[in-house]
């Protein structure tokens, strides 16, 4: 009984100074500094109408950070969608770096960043090299050589690839003794040596669209476009070398897979059974042309089942080469075959699991890995040939430009810094700050990687491991 009067009487005292309390706040009236303050009416905050809390632990990757050995100044083309340079605009070759700075082309020394020489000025900021000369782009688009290592002018075109229409694909392609500069549907031969230009041709039913696909073989020159119409397709086109000759062109047919034996092998992406989303069955075609006059001589099946159930998915998804093995999408595998002995209904001489999901698709094949990009994140994926494991390549924020170069992978993400990634491994060896947000290819020549950042080149010294 006393504890429980105890009790009584101590909750009679706790609300009684509650009462109290009360009646003192609703009677009163608070002074500040002189002036009156009627206390507000209450507030209640609004509930947000989804909350959800992510539970996934991330970290900073923890891995030794590299300073970079130089960090050059230079002209900004990385504003996304804005430009038609892309991955032309600096290139590394033979221990130099060449790109534009004040709108002139600079060359350095990858090493030191040391400046070496300048050449021109208002210069469209797109070069190639090869062998020692650097091509490029005058500001009226009239291409121009140049040695290298003095930065000396070989030679300047009278001619101009300008084309007042809407953005189009723009390519320069050296090969052995032509210059080819690719604007659109037209194509442009100049002599390598003067930069005469030879020709000049046009692909009417491509209105203008044109990939920046272009191979020389045996005389033949292979390009191909996009023909739209009543149906719509990409085209492959064959043209004679010397004269810039329209010798044939196959709707349908992308471009060559392999070319042996005067015989051009290219995968037809329009008529096989692959968009079909109520039967189960797809098929790739290989069809195979005389190099020269574009007859069919051939044409080869490779048939599979999509699984599951309809509707399905598309079915398409890459096709190449590569060692003398064709590697192709089918589905959600991936098929290995041995190209030079094709038999009808051949079955593949293995198969390899894909990431999961369809946003993944098939690019190529590295140090014995397939590798896949996803097309919504821009991350990559393999799968070891060896024993079909599935692999990723990591990091610690959202990647905005990935590069491989032999087992190094550099990945430059978009909080400002880059990793170096063993891609035999999976991880991580070193980090660098960028303090950029935006990159473009990442480059490499002489034990250096030169990342590409917002106007700005940073030379790293590449690790022994990588």
């Amino acid at each position: 009984m006393l504890k429980i009067k105890k009790k009584q009487s101590s909750i009679s005292l706790k609300a009684r100074l509650r009462r109290l309390l009360i009646a003192s706040i609703a009677a009163g009236i608070l002074t500040v500094q002189g002036a009156l303050v009627v206390p507000p009416s209450q507030v209640n905050a609004e509930t947000a109408d989804v909350s959800v809390r992510n539970w996934h632990y991330s970290s900073t990757i923890e891995v030794p950070e590299l300073k970079p050995s130089w960090t050059v100044k230079v002209d900004n083309y990385l504003n996304m969608g804005e430009n038609d340079v892309s991955g032309h605009q600096a290139i590394a070759e033979e221990g130099k770096v060449f790109a534009f700075a004040g709108n002139k082309l600079i060359a350095m020394d990858a090493r030191t960043g040391k400046r070496l020489w300048s050449y021109g000025k208002d210069l469209k900021p797109y070069i190639v090299y090869d062998k020692g000369v650097i091509y490029g782009l005058s500001a009226g688009q009239k291409p121009y050589a140049l040695n290298a290592k003095t930065g000396k002018l070989k030679w300047q075109s009278n001619t101009s690839i300008f084309m007042d229409a809407h953005l189009r694909t723009e390519a320069l392609v050296p090969t052995y003794d032509t210059l080819y500069a690719i604007k659109g549907s037209a194509t442009f031969a100049f002599d390598k040596a003067t930069g005469k230009l030879r020709w000049k041709m046009n692909e009417p039913s491509g209105e203008g669209n044109g990939t920046d696909y272009l191979q020389e073989a045996d005389g033949v020159i292979l390009r191909t476009f996009y023909v739209q119409g009543a149906l719509t397709s990409i085209q492959l086109n064959a043209y004679d070398k010397k004269t810039g000759k329209k010798l044939w062109d196959h709707f349908g047919q992308g471009e060559a897979l392999h070319i042996k034996d005067n015989l051009v092998y290219s995968v037809d992406y329009y008529s096989p059974l692959l968009t079909d989303n109520q039967s189960p069955d797809r098929k790739w075609i290989v069809n195979v042309y005389n190099l020269k006059t574009g007859v069919k001589k051939s044409s080869r099946e490779y048939s599979w089942k999509m699984p599951g159930e309809p509707p399905y998915e598309y079915g398409g998804g890459a096709l190449f080469m590569n060692q003398g093995k064709l590697y192709m999408d089918q589905g959600n595998k991936v098929a290995e075959y041995k190209f030079d002995t094709n038999k009808k209904g051949e079955v593949p001489l293995r198969t390899f699991p894909r990431p999961y999901g369809g946003d993944w698709g098939l690019i190529g094949l590295v140090q014995d890995r397939l590798i896949f990009n996803n097309r919504s994140t821009g991350e990559l994926a393999g799968t070891k040939l060896a024993n079909g494991q599935r692999i990723g390549w990591n990091g610690d924020a959202p990647a905005a430009q990935i590069d491989v170069y032999g087992k190094g992978l550099y990945r430059a993400q978009r909080n400002g810094t880059l990793l170096g990634i063993n891609l035999m491994t999976s991880r991580p060896v070193f980090k660098v700050t960028t303090g950029a947000d935006l990159h473009e290819s990442t480059l490499k020549t002489n034990g250096m990687i030169i990342i590409q950042a917002e106007g700005k080149l940073l030379g790293v010294k590449v690790p022994a491991s990588l």
